[in-house]
């Protein structure tokens, strides 16, 4: 594929990730869960590039993409994030001309049987990790993927909040006592 090809197509599944379940998403989440699937769907992997940064696992095109789509143009609100806030990188909301877009591509997609696997995927993903907190789902990528703490500016300041965000995401439902022992000993 060419650079338009897969520009297009990366936008493309930027909007399946934020339709999927029409709320504003925090950038952080968007590629937090985008960089979770890029890891189980060899399809995507020749997208995307993900590297180590200060919030973890970065991808310069979610960021791009995010925030100045090419191909998706008005298609989704980028509202940057609020004095302060250090963390979410400003949110994304799909628009209505998003939202026809979105149900355009899904119909599309779920006709693919190769894509409905994908499909089913982030709406997982998103089901589940919609649910965190911004501390709390780095927390888990930290733990998950701990070669991506290497660079983070924020990694030692979750750390210290270790067990207060890990009895939030066990009360939550998120993670298992197991999961949570496991967390809160910081192994």
């Amino acid at each position: 594929m060419d650079d338009n090809s897969n520009l297009k197509g990366l936008e493309n599944f930027v909007l399946l990730v934020l339709g999927s379940i029409n709320r504003p998403l925090s950038l952080l989440h968007l590629e937090k869960e985008v960089f979770l699937l890029w890891n189980f769907h060899p399809s995507i992997k020749n997208y995307l590039h993900f590297i180590k940064h200060y919030r973890g696992p970065f991808s310069v095109e979610i960021e791009r993409i995010a925030k100045n789509p090419f191909y998706l143009e008005n298609c989704w609100d980028y509202i940057p994030p609020k004095k302060g806030d250090d963390l979410s990188g400003g949110y994304l909301k799909l628009n209505q001309n998003g939202e026809v877009k979105y149900s355009h591509l899904f119909e599309q997609a779920n006709a693919n049987p190769s894509l409905q696997n994908l499909l089913t995927g982030v709406k997982m993903v998103r089901e589940l990790y919609d649910n965190l907190t911004l501390e709390e789902l780095l927390l888990l990528i930290y733990d998950t993927y701990p070669e991506y703490r290497e660079k983070s500016n924020v990694f030692f300041k979750i750390f210290d909040k270790r067990e207060i965000l890990a009895k939030k995401m066990r009360s939550k439902g998120i993670i298992d006592d197991e999961r949570y022992n496991l967390l809160v000993s910081g192994i």
